[in-house]
């Protein structure tokens, strides 16, 4: 990570992160103040049950205190987001680490528009946010790169489109987002933002199984992360509009989970 230093079990070190397997959150952050600590610490907690065998016992308001300390260590800057990237390691120790300060203030619709092409490349338990999901996603826009495009939908041997625990995927059609199912102990909290601002709107929440013709005939096609929401431009030579995106990032920053 860019930062200095990390935060190692609430204290601060000038170290990186540790090396091996790990779950994973990535918490939006501004000033200095991280958003959605609860339903963060909630699938942190929830996931090492599932993965692990133990309940790290780490609170929300702990986790905010230790993020807040970072980001003051790492002379962060106020008016803009910053990524705090947490990782639980098997031995229950949890490190932090900032990403390089974003240009923009809170969540938003982002102003690059990317290319995208399908792989078939699904990364083990992809609901949760693990250390492979990471690095298949890291893989999987290496190889899109190198295909002219700026990132990957990712899909299984059947060619059903992967919903990532980090990077959910919605499609659109008229007035109706869709996404692919999970279980409420595994929802994400960018899904989950998602989900909270069409409730805000006149349009439909709908859960499905997306496919690769699916895509085909979709209006738009946008995924949710850390940053807000990124709308696909097109993928190969089908393009997507970005109207219905633009008015579910406009709402995310009324969101409280």
């Amino acid at each position: 990570m860019p930062s200095r230093y990390i935060s190692r079990d609430g204290g601060i070190l000038a170290d990186r992160f540790t090396d091996g397997p790990y779950i994973f959150k990535n918490v939006h952050t501004l000033g200095g103040a991280a958003r959605h600590t609860a339903a963060h610490t909630a699938l942190l907690r929830a996931a090492a049950k599932s993965l692990f065998g133990f309940d790290p016992e780490i609170t929300a308001d702990e986790l905010r205190r230790r993020i807040a300390r970072l980001t003051e260590a790492c002379r962060m800057p106020s008016r803009v987001s910053v990524r705090a990237v947490v990782r639980l390691y098997p031995t229950g120790s949890i490190e932090i680490a900032c990403d390089e300060p974003s240009i923009y203030a809170g969540y938003v619709l982002r102003s690059l528009r990317p290319d995208a092409i399908c792989l078939r490349m699904a990364p083990p338990l992809p609901s949760l946010p693990t250390s492979a999901a990471e690095h298949t996603r890291l893989l999987a826009d290496t190889m899109a790169h190198t295909r002219g495009a700026r990132t990957a939908i990712l899909t299984d041997s059947d060619g059903t489109v992967i919903s990532e625990s980090a990077q959910p995927i919605f499609i659109v059609n008229g007035y109706t987002v869709s996404t692919p199912a999970v279980s409420a102990a595994e929802e994400s909290v960018e899904r989950r933002l998602v989900r909270e601002s069409l409730r805000q709107t006149d349009l439909t929440f709908a859960e499905r199984l997306i496919t690769l013709d699916t895509l085909a005939a979709a209006d738009e096609i946008f995924t949710a992360d850390h940053r807000g929401i990124t709308s696909i431009a097109r993928i190969g030579r089908k393009p997507y509009m970005s109207i219905i995106a633009e008015r579910v990032a406009s709402r995310i920053e009324n969101v409280t989970l």
